[in-house]
């Protein structure tokens, strides 16, 4: 071997590393208004009045636009988590919302996919017409309680479990309250399909239904919507007119579909 070639390499390397070190301190320095001010003007998430660095910062407003509809999420304050860095991904502890909904976790971000870990806390309900646009002509309101302990979302895999509690449910189309649900979606062993359900805790509006998604094809599912068989079922008919008309057994039937 010539020793006259390892020199050159060694140096090589520490000419990288430096350079692999400054870009890092750079965009440590770098403020996150800058950064922002960049994102396409036309992104569906807007956020406002950004301070701090990529690393540490914060987001005073958070909005979801979609169409015309506009939903403010509040707040959002994240701190880089250095250790992941030597598992080879981005780490971002991570506060979303204003007290009492308030919700909070970990997001991973690596060659393999995104992972979300130890996620919990509340929402405003009326995410749920932003994720889930059928859900919108409900006009949801009340609150969503999130508890996701581990959830990885690769392009073909994905891996871990969530759920959701929807309570004190109402639309702003009636006065008559819906009720409490529980949704859950849990992943097949081999990664390759997530299974999800819901179901009707309490209340006289039932809303049961269940569906899978697989990575990178999308999901399908159905809603079943099941109103008191008695005089109390009239409260209800404003909003469930809104998918058309219901069976034979008096269940409206929706169709959930994202691909």
């Amino acid at each position: 071997m010539n020793p006259v070639a390892q020199p050159s390499r060694l140096r090589g390397k520490l000419i990288l590393g430096g350079l692999f070190f400054y870009v890092l301190f750079l965009l440590v320095q770098m403020p996150a208004a800058w950064l922002l001010a960049r994102l396409p003007a036309d992104s569906p998430m807007q956020l406002r009045q950004a301070s701090g660095s990529p690393w540490h910062g914060a987001v005073r407003q958070v909005t979801w636009r979609v169409g015309n509809d506009r939903l403010e999420l509040g707040s959002l304050v994240w701190a880089w988590v250095p250790g992941e860095l030597l598992r080879g991904r981005l780490g971002l502890a991570f506060e979303l919302g204003q007290a009492p909904n308030k919700l909070k976790g970990v997001l991973l971000i690596g060659r393999d996919g995104q992972h979300l870990k130890t996620v919990q806390g509340r929402l405003d309900a009326a995410i749920l017409g932003f994720a889930f646009r059928p859900l919108s002509l409900l006009q949801p309101q009340g609150r969503l309680t999130l508890a996701i302990p581990d959830l990885h979302l690769g392009k073909q895999r994905i891996h871990g479990e969530a759920r959701v509690d929807w309570r004190e449910a109402r639309s702003a189309l009636i006065a008559a309250p819906l009720g409490d649900y529980h949704a859950e979606l849990r992943a097949d062993p081999d990664g390759r399909r997530a299974r999800f359900t819901i179901q009707t805790l309490q209340g006289a509006m039932a809303i049961n239904g269940a569906g899978d998604y697989s990575p990178g094809k999308g999901g399908d599912g159905k809603l079943f919507l099941h109103p008191p068989q008695d005089e109390r079922g009239k409260r209800y008919t404003p909003i469930l007119d809104l998918f058309g008309r219901p069976d034979a057994n008096g269940t409206w039937v929706l169709n959930l579909a994202s691909h």
